[in-house]
């Protein structure tokens, strides 16, 4: 009825971001040049605790190269899936 009135106002176009540029600071042109953390957490109904979830992502493929899940996300840990991701890309040697 109201468009038909035409009193309704014009609606707002919404404008796509897509595709989205990641790491717009920086060229990257291959896998392993850069690499982002992120930290999750969860809670836990049944036992009253809250757990966490660390992942290590390659920005350009955007795929999960470590992660830890755990009770507790301390610096060690994030130091630990870190040289993991290093490791499994064979970045870093123990």
């Amino acid at each position: 009825m109201c468009r038909e009135l035409n009193i309704l106002r014009p609606q707002r176009k919404v404008n796509s971001s897509y595709p989205r540029k990641l790491a717009r600071n920086r060229m990257i042109t291959n896998s392993n040049q850069l690499f982002e953390t992120d930290i999750k957490y969860g809670y836990i109904a049944g036992e009253d605790r809250f757990f966490f979830i660390q992942s290590c992502l390659d920005v350009y493929d955007r795929s999960v190269v470590a992660y830890h899940i755990g009770l507790r996300c301390e610096a060690k840990d994030v130091i630990r899936t870190l040289q993991t991701a290093l490791f499994k890309r064979q970045l870093f040697e123990v």
